[in-house]
C-alpha cells in the first residue's frame, strides 16, 4: 500500500521565496497533502519594519497583516493549507524539526539555498530535498 505524498513546503514571504507553492500545488493536486513552513528571516524582518513605517502601523500588526496575506497566498494557489507554521530566524537544517512521519519530500526556494544546507536537510530529515527554481519573471 503506497502512501500519499506530502510536502513539506518551505517559504519566505518574499519575491522568489514562494517558488514552492507551485510544487505543493502539484502535489496536492495528485492527491496529496502540503505543509506550509513560513520562515520570517531577517530579510523579511526589515520588509515588515518598511511596511509598519510607511503605513503607520505598529511592527505587530504589520506583522499580522503580512502573515494573513501569505495564508491567503497559500490558499489560493495550494487549496485548503492543512497546516501553516511560522519560524523565525535563518533557514538552516534546524527545519528537520517540522518534518513528520507522513512527510515524503521537503521543498525550499532556490533564494533560501546556501552551501551545503540541502545536503544538511536531507541527511537530518532522510527525505529527498526539492529545490524549487527562481520563476522568470513574466514579460511586461
Amino acid at each position: 500500500m503506497s502512501h500519499p505524498e506530502h510536502l513539506l513546503t518551505i517559504v519566505e514571504p518574499s519575491p522568489g521565496g514562494d517558488t514552492t507553492l507551485d510544487l505543493a500545488r502539484d502535489t496536492v493536486a495528485r492527491g496529496g497533502t502540503a505543509t506550509v513552513l513560513m520562515v520570517i528571516t531577517d530579510r523579511v524582518k526589515r520588509d515588515i519594519r518598511n511596511f509598519a513605517e510607511s503605513e503607520g502601523l505598529a511592527i505587530g500588526e504589520a506583522e499580522a497583516i503580512a502573515l494573513e496575506q501569505l495564508q491567503t497566498q497559500c490558499q489560493d494557489r495550494i487549496g485548503d493549507v492543512p497546516w501553516l507554521v511560522t519560524k523565525y530566524g535563518a533557514i538552516s537544517s534546524d527545519v528537520v524539526q517540522y518534518v513528520t512521519a507522513d512527510t515524503t519530500a521537503v521543498a525550499i526556494p532556490a533564494r533560501l539555498v546556501t552551501d551545503k544546507l540541502v545536503e544538511r536537510i536531507a541527511t537530518y530529515s532522510g527525505r529527498p530535498v526539492i529545490v524549487a527554481p527562481y520563476r522568470v519573471p513574466a514579460a511586461a
